[in-house]
Order: C-alpha cells, then structure tokens, then sequence
C-alpha cells in the first residue's frame, strides 16, 4: 500500500505542474492530457528504480522527451501549429480570458523553441536552472545564458506591442 499512497501524492503534486509545461509548449489541452498521463504511466512504471530526490526533474525529463517525440513523429516543425482543444471551462476562463497571459503567451510563441522551453521552466514552473538543466540536457551555465536572452526578447516583443 505505501507504493500507491507514495505514488498518489507525487502525482498530487506534480501532474498540474507537468500538465502547464506541456500546455504551454503545446496550447492543446487534450494533446497535454494525454502527455501528461503518459509521463505518469511511465513513473508508475518504473517507480522502484526511480531516484525520488530527484522526481521533478525526472518527470519534466519525461514530459520534454514525449513532447519531442510527438512532434518528431507528427513531423511538426513549430509548436505555433498547434490548435486548441478545451473542454474544461475553468481553465479556459485563466488561460485564456486573462489578458497578461495572453500577451505573454503570444511572446512566448515568438521566441526560438530552446528559449521558450527555459522560459517556461524557469518563469512559469519556477524550476531552479540546475532543474532545467537536467530537463533540457545542457549545462546549468547555458540556462542560465538561455533565460538571460528569454528575458532580453520578452522584454522587446512586449515593448514593441504596447
């Protein structure tokens, strides 16, 4: 039993923070559902061997790799193609009703997809960068340099829409 009762409160814990990363690579809520699932499936499955003092990162690890290999094998170019798919009108209302994050999530689309990710991990999910580092398999060094550039065009493509 202690197992599941672990495993249900890393899922209690992690699955919205997964589910937003996913959603803001993807802007498909039932794309990043699904994802989302998949990472957990694939924690429950191999939650013996996993390190626990280092579970969020592995499951954002996870959650990046799937992204990738959806579009690699949808052989999408850019995540800007994808469409929208609500059914949940809460999240609908605080995604996208809010203007502040409208803006910002239309500035994000304008970033190169290595800034955009960092962005999203560091600002949005408010992972450390050895965290994304770890994620996005590159040194802490280069987040660090990637969000510094994030925040430099953010800063000009928001500028230059007022």
């Amino acid at each position: 039993m202690a197992r599941e009762d672990d495993f249900s409160e890393v899922y209690r814990k992690y699955s919205d923070k997964i589910f937003r990363y996913l959603y803001w690579q993807t802007k498909n809520f039932h794309l990043s559902e699904d994802l989302t699932s998949e990472v957990f499936t694939r924690a429950w499955e191999t939650w013996e061997s996993l390190r626990k003092d280092f579970l969020q990162a592995w499951l954002f690890r996870v959650a990046h790799n799937l992204l990738v290999d959806w579009y690699r094998k949808k052989k999408e170019v850019s995540l800007n193609e994808s469409r929208i798919g609500f059914y949940d009108e809460n999240l609908l209302e605080k995604l996208g009703n809010d203007e502040q994050v409208k803006e910002l999530s239309e500035a994000l689309d304008t970033l190169p997809e290595n800034l955009k990710r960092v962005a999203i991990l560091r600002f949005i999910e408010g992972l450390s960068a050895k965290e994304a580092a770890v994620i996005l398999s590159v040194s802490e060094v280069n987040v660090r340099v990637l969000q510094h550039r994030a925040l430099i065009k953010l800063k000009e493509v928001m500028n230059n829409a007022k």
